[in-house]
Parts: structure tokens; C-alpha cells; sequence
């Protein structure tokens, strides 16, 4: 065999084996994920519920029963992200974003969702139980913008939706309430799960119209496609919620 012929087999075959390993290790290297925290989102929505079962008292005073519930909510948040020197790069909407570098990530998110909800008033006492489940449609835009380069996409999700609170009835009208929610989607990419904790004032006006107003923190969670980065959005700030009630 030509000693020559089979050297330059040798180095090929070296040099096929430390390519692919090297493609291997690219594909392992983890993407920095997208993350931010705005502490100063206003966050409005409008809730509507009609009862399953006949009342005693006016549909927008909290009491014993089932209802199906729908909701609507909108919040639009922004913030800072550092590439720190040696950091893994952003990778989102076929765009890199190497470190070091100052980034600004935006996001709005449209949230839609349909319930069955049950609440029991102990003893039908001031204190009571509620819970919900159901269905949301979870409809997000997230930007990231460096000093050269944009980035933006539009993610729609729906997954299953539900959660649990606890109600203070200071009076037929008035009530404080304290709720945990969350929505899970099973979804490759976009929204793959929110978490929501709330403490809110709720007070009937008239037999139909109740105004809730309180406080809310949110953590979205997500997945921008295969290779890229991960998301993470935290918001908290003051809501503010016009539910009509049947």
C-alpha cells in the first residue's frame, strides 16, 4: 500500500472526527436565555362570569356556587439584559447577539381564557374557598434590540389554565381576595408555563358590576425554538379589573 495514500487517509479521517466533534459541542452549548423583570407594569383586564346555580344574593356580591367565568387581560413591560465578557450568546428570531453587549428586551402579552369556577363559603361565614380550570389562549410579542441588531417574534399558545384562592367577605358588597393562578402549554415553542399570585380589593357596584383593584406579580416561562434561547419575563404592578357578573 502507498505509505503516502495512506497518510492522507489518516489525516482525513482525523480531521472528519474533530469536525463533527466540534458540531456536537456547538449544538450542546447552551444559549444565554432571554430574561427580564419589570416591576411597573399596569395591568388591566375585563372578567365576566354568569352563575350555574340560582342566588339569593345580587351576582356581583361573592357567594356559594359554580359559574363559567371568561377573561381578558393585556400587559405590555420592558427591560435590561447584560452579555457579560466570556457569556453564550443570545440566539432568537434567527438573530446572535454576542457578549459584551448591553441588550433591551420588550414584550406584550394578550391572554384569553374560559373557566368553570366553584366557591364555598365555610359555615357561609366571611371566609371562603375558591378554585378554578379551564382553557387560555396565550398570544405573546418579545423583542430584543442591541445597539446594531433587532429581533421579534410572535408566539401563540393554548394550554390548560387554573387556580386557587382564598376570600375575606368584609361585607355582601366587599371582599378581599387572595388567588394563584396558572396556565401550562404543551407547545415546542412559545409560552410554555405562567405562574400568577394576586391580592385584590373587589367591590360590587349595583348588582351586576364589580371593580377589583390590587396588586399582581407574573412569571412567563418559554422556549424560542430549537438552538435558541429560552425566556423568562417577570412583571409585577397594580391591576385593575372590570368584571360583569350574571
Amino acid at each position: 500500500m502507498n505509505p503516502g495514500y495512506l497518510l492522507r487517509t489518516v489525516i482525513s479521517a482525523r480531521l472528519f472526527i474533530v469536525s463533527s466533534a466540534a458540531l456536537i459541542l456547538s449544538g450542546c452549548l447552551a444559549a444565554t436565555p432571554i430574561k427580564t423583570d419589570d416591576s411597573s407594569v399596569f395591568q388591566p383586564s375585563v372578567r365576566g362570569s354568569v352563575s350555574l346555580e340560582e342566588g339569593t344574593q345580587a351576582p356581583a356580591e361573592p357567594q356559594t356556587g359554580k359559574a363559567i367565568e371568561f377573561g381578558l387581560a393585556r400587559v405590555k413591560g420592558s427591560g435590561g439584559q447584560t452579555l457579560a465578557a466570556g457569556d453564550s450568546p443570545v440566539i432568537y428570531s434567527n438573530n446572535t447577539f454576542t457578549s459584551p453587549q448591553q441588550l433591551k428586551v420588550d414584550f406584550d402579552i394578550n391572554y384569553v381564557d374560559l373557566s368553570f369556577r366553584s366557591r364555598k363559603f365555610f359555615r357561609e361565614g366571611s371566609f371562603g374557598l375558591e378554585w378554578s380550570a379551564g382553557i387560555g389562549h396565550t398570544s405573546m410579542g418579545l423583542a430584543v434590540t442591541s445597539a446594531t441588531q433587532k429581533a421579534a417574534a410572535r408566539f401563540n399558545n393554548y394550554g390548560a389554565q387554573g387556580g386557587v384562592g382564598l376570600i375575606w367577605r368584609m361585607r355582601p358588597s366587599t371582599s378581599l381576595h387572595a388567588h394563584v393562578s396558572a396556565f401550562a402549554s404543551g407547545a415546542a415553542t412559545g409560552v410554555n408555563t405562567t405562574g400568577r399570585f394576586e391580592l385584590f380589593l373587589a367591590q360590587g357596584l349595583g348588582d351586576n358590576l364589580a371593580l377589583r383593584a390590587g396588586y399582581a406579580t407574573t412569571e412567563v416561562n418559554g422556549d424560542s425554538g430549537y438552538g435558541a434561547s429560552d425566556f423568562q419575563m417577570r412583571y409585577n404592578g397594580p391591576i385593575l379589573d372590570i368584571g360583569l357578573n350574571f
